[in-house]
């Protein structure tokens, strides 16, 4: 079926991609507000500097090839679902693609909702859970909610296209995806209605942030996504004339006299009242919660915030986040996971290890500097500029105890992509004539992007996700013949990410020969073994192990099992599969735009699109280019 598709699904990723890249290098919206860092602004909505920005050119939906939104189902990419409507959502595709999904409850949060897992891979052509897999997961952090969205719509992609995309077939039946759409359940509920400034899990005795000896006493009401913290900013006559529609422009604060804090207001205009639920005549002061699970890792745990008030806090131990136990017994039952991304918001960059040290050595740095490149060039799409990619230390901020960290400490290629950033600021509007403004921030949508955006900003995300995916390592047996008594096997991984393979022959009378293939990447090679010769016929036994070459924890990663027949005869012998497998070797770096697996030409500049020290390749085991 691939063969047959093949030149079709080739034009067809290429015309995309080339789509992206053309409106990746259109101008991008330069001093607009909305996409410009006002540090004096920023700061009254305390939250991580972003680093660096979404760019997306105003003109991103035209011509762009942005998908039309699922029909009847409870997400549609158009709006943040709720976890109930996550859930509805799930449940809805797998009762529609049994034989492609299984779900599994892997947990519970704080406030007792479900937390749930998906497996994604074809039942029909083998055992999913002993195929090579990549582990996606998002929402780790309350806010930023886009990133749930851009692992739900590549399940959603890869669902819906099976059987008619090559790539989507192809993907589903040699390998396997793992995927915990959102970790902090109770997090996003409390960010949709309640508090949309809210970060950490709902763990109700972790921290006093008033430090009054009560937990979680006087939370934000009704303060959800959509609503804003209103200021009035006051600017001089001449100014405020002169910028009426923006006066953050270059400048703004050498005529800056001041603001005042005007209360929430909803997207009406309504305000939302707070309640002083602890009657200390303040509001907002001691949150739900207080753990952030991207720090409650145990690798390197112990080096993070200890303050309980702190947006970072780590925890009181390692694990002792409901939803961050959930993710550790979920990947560590399933011991196939090669590559993961572990997707987040509120800047735009793709990240890999480490997070905890900027001086660490990373074994690994050339694969990730590599899958890294493309993805800048591949995220150049649907108007937006390439996201960077960089050492998480280096390009954003030192992090310990995240799950990305761990997942590497396990064997796992890991990433975490920064989804999306924009400045908090809402809006800003003239009061009357004079040179006051009013002002709406939002960490909603600092960290996401309006409705109407989503779908762009998640398939831009998907063609990274669906090329890590392919990059996975599949191992295969693609040829096999014999001729007196030598059997010539070609043996391939479609795969970019490499590993070494042991080959093992089983001929009759338990003559077994063996061989290995060192360094296997996104390429077939033959191997030679015996077997022995005689009259009539004997089957062949052929196994092929593949191991990581991760400098982790390398381990196994997939088995082949393939019973040969072979019909002893003068000359070439006839050779049959009776179990398993042969199948046909597929160029999928072919079908990522320019460069194949890599990115060529200019998606390394540093400052621009690689952020850190620059990554000598030559000291490094040999790629293929």
């Amino acid at each position: 079926m691939f063969a047959r598709g093949k030149l079709r699904i080739v034009v067809s990723l290429l015309a995309l991609l080339a789509v992206g890249r053309e409106s990746g290098l259109a101008q991008a919206p330069g001093d607009e507000t909305r996409f410009r860092w006002v540090e004096g602004v920023e700061r009254l909505r305390p939250r991580e500097y972003p680093n660096r920005l979404s760019q997306a050119t105003a003109s991103h939906h035209l011509s762009m090839g942005v998908a039309s939104s699922p029909s009847g189902l409870a997400v549609d990419f158009e709006h943040y679902p709720s976890s109930a409507e996550t859930s509805t959502f799930i449940a809805q595709l797998e009762a529609e693609y049994p034989h492609l999904v299984e779900t599994y409850e892997v947990g519970h949060s704080w406030q007792d909702r479900t937390i749930l897992g998906l497996r994604l891979g074809n039942e029909q052509s083998g055992d999913p859970d002993a195929r090579p897999a990549l582990y996606l997961d998002g929402q780790h952090h309350a806010r930023e909610a886009i990133s749930q969205q851009v692992v739900l719509y590549t399940i959603w992609h890869l669902l819906s296209n099976y059987g008619s995309d090559p790539l989507a077939t192809h993907l589903l039946d040699t390998r396997t995806v793992y995927a915990i759409p959102s970790v902090n359940v109770d997090g996003n509920d409390i960010f949709l209605y309640d508090d949309f400034s809210q970060r950490r899990t709902a763990n109700p005795s972790s921290s006093d942030d008033d430090v009054d000896g009560t937990f979680d006493e006087d939370p934000a009401n009704d303060m959800g996504y959509g609503t804003y913290a209103v200021y009035r900013f006051d600017f001089d006559q001449e100014w405020a004339d002169a910028h009426p529609d923006d006066p953050f422009a270059p400048g703004w604060e050498e005529h800056y006299l001041g603001y005042e804090y005007l209360g929430v207001f909803d997207g009406a205009g309504s305000e939302v009242p707070q309640d002083d639920e602890d009657g200390d005549d303040s509001t907002n002061e001691d949150p739900d919660g207080g753990v952030d699970p991207n720090r409650n890792y145990d690798f390197y745990w112990e080096l993070g915030e200890d303050e309980p008030s702190s947006s970072f806090y780590r925890g009181p131990a390692p694990w002792s986040e409901l939803e961050v136990g959930a993710v550790r017994d979920f990947v560590l039952s399933r011991q196939n996971i090669i590559s993961g991304l572990t997707y987040h918001s509120g800047a735009d960059l793709i990240l890999h290890p480490w997070a905890w040290s900027d001086e660490a050595e990373v074994e690994d740095v050339l694969i990730y500097e590599l899958l890294s490149r493309k993805g800048t060039q591949l995220t150049e799409s649907y108007g937006f500029v390439g996201s960077p990619h960089a050492w998480a230390a280096r390009g954003l901020y030192v992090a310990p105890g995240s799950a990305m960290d761990w997942l590497y400490s396990q064997g796992v290629y890991a990433w975490t992509p920064e989804a999306y950033a924009a400045s908090a600021i809402a809006f800003t509007e003239r009061i009357d004539a004079g040179g006051s403004f009013r002002v709406g921030l939002s960490e909603g949508v600092g960290f996401n992007p309006d409705p109407e955006e989503i779908m762009p900003t998640v398939q831009r995300w998907n063609q990274f996700n669906l090329y890590v995916l392919a990059a996975t390592p599949n191992v295969e047996l693609t040829a096999a013949s014999a001729v007196n008594g030598l059997l010539t096997l070609t043996v391939a991984n479609d795969g970019f990410v490499p590993v070494a393979v042991d080959v093992a022959a089983l001929g009759r009378g338990g003559h077994l020969d063996t061989a290995s293939i060192t360094y296997l990447q996104a390429s077939e090679q033959l191997v030679t073994l015996t077997y022995p010769l005689g009259l009539g016929a004997q089957t062949v036994v052929v196994t092929l192990t593949a191991r990581s070459l991760i400098g982790t924890s390398p381990g196994e990663v997939e088995v082949e099992r393939i019973v040969l027949w072979i019909e002893s005869r003068i000359g070439p012998e006839k050779v049959i599969v009776i179990e398993g497998q042969i199948g046909d070797f597929v160029d999928l770096g072919g079908l990522f735009g320019d460069g194949s697996w890599l990115a060529p030409g200019r998606w390394d500049l540093a400052g621009q699109y690689h952020l850190g020290p620059e990554v000598i390749e030559e000291v490094f085991i040999p790629c293929v280019y």
